[in-house]
């Protein structure tokens, strides 16, 4: 089946975060009727008047019930042939558990995990009024690789691969389905300063936000179920798979460097 975004109604989380907003502007060029939704009305305002093609803005916290309520009664006159959401919203925590602050591990979880699962369940039924429908739930490549200083991070995307994968099981032989698709590290306003600096300390590829939508979209119209991306990090998740002492080793090599940058407490 050809894949056409002129048939797609997109509801986007996280809209004009850095990779939001750059995957807000793509699907526009495309065609796609987009639904944007974030904390910020100004920014996602300035996000809308920007767009080639005329887009809703639900304005408000994803995880509070009066903004997916607003957002579900929207979604009442917003029908098309092909119905799709995507969880690209997300927060980090870079630091190592013993520095972190409870409610900021609490929030990531929450933000990335959590409100995914039950925006998922909640839009459901709307996605399921369509020809054709899609869950996008953007993941990383620490959904495949548990990295220190980032075990909350790692453990919401571990958590939404997870959820991705048996969804997509639930969900065979129905109209609907879910893809995990998951960029390393990006250029985007996520990483703290202590991060951009140990990534380059150690040479870490870090992709820029119109790359990885680029990516994205790509797998979207091929229908991947997974996909991570970036050489040799999706080398490294195929390895750690099967032999993650083998893994742990060669991160070890660069553990003191990484407790020198990650191992305090980091303000966002």
């Amino acid at each position: 089946m050809s894949f056409n975004w002129k048939n797609q109604t997109v509801v986007l989380t996280g809209a004009y975060g850095g990779l939001g907003h750059v995957l807000a502007e793509a699907l526009s060029e495309q065609g796609a009727d987009l639904v944007l939704l974030g904390r910020d009305s100004n920014k996602l305002q300035q996000l809308q008047s920007a767009l080639k093609h005329t887009s809703d803005v639900v304005v408000g916290d994803i995880s509070d019930r009066t903004t997916t309520s607003a957002l579900k009664t929207l979604l009442e006159n917003k029908q098309s042939p092909e119905h799709m959401l995507i969880n690209n919203a997300a927060l980090s925590d870079a630091s190592f558990l013993n520095n972190s602050d409870e409610a900021d591990i609490e929030n990531v979880l929450k933000v990335n995990l959590l409100t995914p699962i039950v925006l998922s369940k909640q839009l459901m039924p709307w996605l399921q009024q369509a020809e054709h429908a899609r869950i996008i739930n953007i993941g990383s490549s620490f959904g495949g690789i548990g990295y220190p200083g980032f075990s909350t991070y790692c453990a919401s995307k571990f958590g939404l691969r997870g959820f991705t994968q048996a969804l997509n099981r639930e969900l065979i032989n129905t109209t609907v389905n879910a893809q995990y698709l998951a960029p390393r590290a990006m250029a985007t306003g996520i990483n703290t300063s202590a991060v951009n600096a140990l990534n380059e300390k150690l040479g870490n590829a870090v992709d820029k936000p119109q790359k990885i939508a680029r990516w994205i979209i790509s797998s979207i119209e091929k229908n991947h179920s997974e996909k991570f991306y970036g050489w040799p990090e999706k080398l490294f998740v195929k390895i750690n798979a099967l032999l993650p002492n083998m893994v742990s080793k060669a991160i070890s090599k660069d553990q003191k460097t990484i407790q020198s940058y990650l191992n305090k407490k980091v303000n966002s």
